[in-house]
């Protein structure tokens, strides 16, 4: 809530500024709650169609609205959607009989398992899945968001409105 309240908050600021949100990838493809995934597990579930069909929505959209300029913003370490640094893990470890399970599991175990299959994700400086989709494809300002870093990523996103950076 502190990260969308802090968007929000410097959003406010700029009412030029026009945003344009989308579907989850990963929510399309695997729901909610879903269990934690790096880059490469995503790949293997086809996320590269899904990516694809967002990718498509975006580039109509931006073709229609013809903003003058696109700032994409990413989060850092998403396999999908980290504009520069995702998430890497070794596919062939990972526990896929859990994706199904996930779900149904109560609050209390969901966070114990994530912290148990995340525990060998590897920050890699590559772009999620969606967002190479949208290097090659769209012209604009790349930017991660770190969750993290709220108030140092608030920062950068502001450079970046006020033209001072990027």
């Amino acid at each position: 809530m502190a990260t969308s309240r802090a968007v929000r908050e410097l959003l406010a600021r700029y009412p030029q500024v026009e945003l344009l949100s989308y579907p989850c990838p990963e929510f399309i493809l695997l729901g909610f709650p879903r269990a934690p995934a790096t880059r490469e597990v995503y790949q293997r579930l086809g996320m590269g169609e899904v990516a694809g069909r967002v990718v498509a929505f975006i580039k109509r959209v931006i073709a229609e609205e013809r903003p003058p300029r696109a700032v994409l913003v990413g989060v850092k370490g998403s396999p999908t959607c980290a504009a520069s640094i995702t998430s890497s893990s070794d596919p062939d470890v990972y526990p896929y009989h859990l994706l199904e399970e996930f779900g149904r599991l109560p609050k209390e175990e969901r966070v114990f398992r994530a912290r148990d299959i995340s525990r060998d994700f590897k920050p890699a400086e590559r772009p999620g899945i969606l967002f190479e989709l949208f290097r090659s494809e769209l012209q604009g300002t790349y930017l991660d968001f770190d969750k993290d870093d709220v108030p140092g990523s608030i920062a950068a996103l502001e450079e970046v409105l006020e033209g001072r950076t990027r």
